[in-house]
């Protein structure tokens, strides 16, 4: 019988997966280059999964402890990397559908078609979408966060 965060766990898990999968095969795969903005992407992930897999289990070990922590801080400086990019619109991911997003030269007018009816969001549903998308990444962070201060508290 499975305890209500074992459950709750498996949950963030499958929800995290689904994401993950739905994020990775939205993302264009670069040409030319080496993809950083997909490996970014990767971590992004993967780093919260793993902390989440630890916390169901016990950390007796200094080295897990000082892994664990390592993996927590890797994690957290990732999510804040890839939130700050998400809500400036500095994706890596290339001019998107419609509109540049370069100013215009002297004498351009704009390009007058369908596509300028579309409205970006403003900037509370930019953060409100970037965190129903990315809640299970969040979730594992605070889970692991919560696990690790006791831990935190025991170094000082």
């Amino acid at each position: 019988m499975l305890t209500q965060i074992e459950w709750w766990g498996g949950v963030i898990f499958v929800l995290g997966a689904l994401t993950y999968r739905m994020v990775m095969g939205a993302l264009e795969r670069p040409t030319d280059g080496f993809p950083w903005y997909r490996l970014m992407m990767h971590v992004f992930f993967l780093a919260p999964a793993a902390l989440l897999a630890g916390y169901f289990y016990p950390l007796t070990q200094p080295a897990l402890q000082y892994g664990y922590l390592a993996l927590l801080a890797v994690s957290l400086l990732v999510v804040a990397v890839m939130l700050v990019q998400e809500m400036t619109g500095d994706s890596g991911e290339g001019q998107e559908e419609g509109r540049s997003k370069e100013p215009l030269k002297e004498g351009a007018t704009a390009k007058a078609d369908d596509t300028d009816e579309y409205e970006e969001p403003g900037w509370l549903m930019s953060v409100v979408g970037a965190m129903v998308l990315y809640s299970p990444v969040l979730t594992a962070c605070g889970l692991a966060s919560y696990k690790a201060w006791p831990m935190v508290q025991r170094l000082a």
